[in-house]
């Protein structure tokens, strides 16, 4: 019987079908294409500062009653001063701040005459000046929930100068406290704007 031999394969017929096979050892992966350049985002603006905005001071009422609405029901009175300067007295209340929140009271200033009396008691009180204001702060008080005192004061003052010449506390009952201010001459009154504190500062000139 006769053995069926098969034909050899030559190493160099080898190697071209395998090349054309694409297998081999030193074959590579295949690669991968370019990734997109991505353009960056715009920085977003930071905030812009918004500047801080000063209210002129209103002009000087003469003879006239002056009134400014408060920021707070209840201002408790941490300070009190009294000065003249250059022709125009200015008398400033400091107060505790509610929190977060200026507090400043309701305040009305009108001319008034003589006699004057001390609030509640009735009793008289002498106030040196040709003529006068009283002041009225409608629920600013030295006296806290527990009537302890939130200022000890003076709450009085004379002056050097004009054109305040005197000034006296005539009360603080009920959340309302007042004062009376003696004056060289005829009143003009103004109240400056709130500034963001917890200050009242009322201003006088006289004619």
């Amino acid at each position: 019987m006769r053995r069926l031999v098969r034909p050899a394969v030559a190493p160099a017929a080898l190697a071209l079908l395998l090349a054309a096979c694409g297998a081999g050892p030193t074959d590579r992966p295949p690669t991968p294409p370019p990734t997109p350049a991505t353009t960056p985002s715009p920085t977003p603006p930071g905030p812009t500062e918004v500047p801080t905005v000063t209210a002129s001071p209103p002009p000087f009422a003469c003879g006239e009653t002056v009134r400014q609405p408060g920021s707070v029901p209840l201002a408790l009175i941490t300070g009190f001063s009294v000065a003249n300067e250059a022709g125009t007295g200015r008398i400033t209340f400091s107060f505790r701040p509610a929190g977060n929140v200026a507090a400043t009271p309701d305040v009305e200033i009108r001319p008034a005459t003589p006699p004057f009396t001390m609030d509640p008691s009735g009793l008289p009180l002498e106030v040196v000046g040709s003529n006068f204001v009283v002041i009225v702060l409608q629920g600013g008080t030295a006296l806290d929930a527990d009537f302890n005192l939130t200022f000890e004061g003076p709450f009085d003052a004379t002056p050097a100068g004009g054109p305040i010449v005197d000034i006296r506390r005539a009360g603080d009952f009920e959340a309302v406290s007042s004062w009376v201010v003696g004056l060289d001459g005829p009143p003009c009154v103004r109240v400056l704007p709130p500034d963001g504190t917890s200050r009242l500062v009322v201003e006088i000139e006289t004619r």
